[in-house]
């Protein structure tokens, strides 16, 4: 045998800082998919849950809290024509009432916009194979494509990386099994086995990202809407939440009724002693 048939002798550390290595890609790759999956699907997914079990009941409290607001205002500048020794121009307190609380039936409008949309998405959630599925090729592919973990990947292996993140936000799954199958046939060029020293540098790299990796995910689900997550599956607790809304509703019904009162008493003569309009 001659010199160049032999194997090179690999340092004893070699072989388990090489699994190390392995296990923590693994770790990695896990990571960045669940980060990805709380972004971009679970969030939205809270939050269409949000709207379906809150959301209208938030709407209708803002509605009430709008035409109360908008009810007591009109009062007060009628108020103001009165004491200046003039009658209210009804119009005008109208033109000026749009232009004040345009802003306020914007936010009615995008509350029944996210409402309805929240009901859309819930409607079109991917069945639960179809689901597992979708993250177990994602999964696949972060593996072989992900930036963090093959930092050395250019052109071809960033451009199939784009469509990976692509098909998944798309939940398309026969994009992702075509991108697996392109993958699986030529995978990227694998880089030369790492010297002992590289592949240490690459065990504390990855232990870094992890760590920072970790630390995202925790600040992540710190936030709403995962910090309602186990709420939303809590019946009792929504229950409790309508009702707190419901008697907020009430509270402002009440309101908007005394203040309507109050606005009809300007347009009674018999209230104001035959005149149209009295003063402070």
């Amino acid at each position: 045998m001659t010199m160049s048939d032999q194997s090179p002798i690999l340092h004893p550390e070699y072989g388990a800082l090489a699994e190390e290595n392995a296990l923590l890609r693994e770790e990695l790759a896990h990571l960045l998919t669940t980060e990805h999956d709380l972004i971009h699907t679970e969030k939205h997914n809270l939050l269409a849950l949000y709207q379906k079990k809150i959301g209208a009941w938030e709407l209708r409290a803002l509605q009430a809290q709008v035409a109360a607001s908008r009810a007591r205002r009109k009062l007060e500048m009628a108020q103001a024509a009165i004491n200046q020794g003039r009658s209210p121009d009804w119009n005008e307190i109208e033109g000026l009432l749009e232009l004040e609380f345009l802003l306020w039936q914007q936010k009615i409008a995008e509350a029944a916009e996210n409402l309805a949309a929240a009901k859309d998405r819930l409607e079109h959630l991917l069945p639960a194979e179809k689901d597992r599925e979708i993250k177990k090729l994602y999964y696949g592919l972060v593996k072989m494509l992900h930036p963090d973990l093959h930092p050395e990947l250019r052109d071809e292996p960033r451009r199939l990386w784009m469509q990976t993140q692509t098909a998944y936000q798309a939940g398309d799954l026969d994009g992702l099994r075509a991108l697996a199958l392109v993958v699986e046939k030529s995978p990227p060029a694998s880089a030369a086995p790492p010297t002992l020293d590289a592949l240490r540098e690459q065990i504390r790299s990855l232990q870094k990202q992890i760590e920072n990796l970790e630390k995202r995910i925790a600040h992540i689900e710190s936030q709403p809407p995962f910090t309602l997550r186990r709420h939303l599956y809590d019946d009792e607790w929504v229950a409790a939440r309508r009702e707190e809304i419901e008697a907020r509703i009430k509270q402002l019904d009440a309101q908007h009724a005394s203040l309507n009162k109050c606005l009809q008493a300007l347009f009674s003569p018999d209230d104001n002693d035959g005149k149209l309009f009295g003063s402070n």
